[in-house]
């Protein structure tokens, strides 16, 4: 066989390779995709949380009082990256349902939000404890605390304020830590240097100026009330 003809069969198959590779990934929603695969996405969460970590830790250092400080931070989009189920309902021609969240949960196999895990590393090591206040119900705690483990991202104090009811929405929860209230009333209440999360929902309400100084809002374009 001569080699024009041997190049002209390389550059066959190639070809037929990246068409393969192609229409894989057009097959994914570019809002999935775009989590999954793009170094942009990688790279703002990364940014997002060294910039939560630099403004947080100085605002520690102007506290009197360390011992009750606290960082309340979402968990799912937030510290913990779900794609692979948006990927499975999107395939089987499903959207969400809560039966289905609940046993992708169960299943322990999200995977890690870049960043996120410096990041705690990084307030736990200043003494903040760390609050995960999430929409998860709270029968999902105990899978919940094993992915995280799994992931080394859990640690001994760390608090967990997941949903109860529908009732029991996150600005009730975010009450309670500041009070020390209800579920925290054990704990007493923290003074919270900072919340973390990728819906508005995960913050204080009428506190735009504060993101980029108390708040930091991931990017997620996979779901959301808009």
């Amino acid at each position: 066989m001569s080699m024009k003809i041997q190049f002209g069969i390389l550059n066959l198959f190639l070809l037929m390779i990246g068409s393969v590779m192609v229409v894989g990934e057009e097959k994914l929603p570019n809002d999935i995709r775009w989590i999954r695969q793009s170094i942009e996405y990688r790279t703002l969460c990364e940014q997002l949380f060294r910039q939560a970590t630099v403004v947080i830790l100085r605002k520690v250092k102007t506290e009197k009082n360390s011992d009750n400080l606290a960082v309340v931070v979402d968990l799912d989009e937030t510290v913990l990256d779900n794609s692979l189920y948006q990927v499975e309902r999107w395939k089987a021609g499903l959207s969400f349902t809560q039966d289905s969240w609940s046993e992708w949960v169960n299943r322990e196999e999200a995977g890690l939000v870049s960043g996120a895990k410096e990041f705690l590393k990084a307030v736990r090591k200043k003494g903040v404890r760390v609050v995960f206040v999430s929409n998860r119900m709270n029968k999902n705690l105990e899978p919940t605390r094993r992915n995280l483990l799994a992931l080394e991202v859990l640690a001994p104090n760390d608090l967990f304020l997941l949903r109860l009811d529908k009732d029991d929405v996150k600005e009730v929860r975010r009450r309670e830590v500041n009070e020390g209230k209800a579920r925290m009333k054990k704990v007493g209440p923290l003074k919270v240097v900072g919340y973390v999360g990728d819906q508005m929902g995960d913050f204080p309400s009428g506190q735009a100026k504060e993101f980029g100084k108390t708040s930091f809002l991931l990017p997620n374009p996979m779901y959301g009330k808009w």
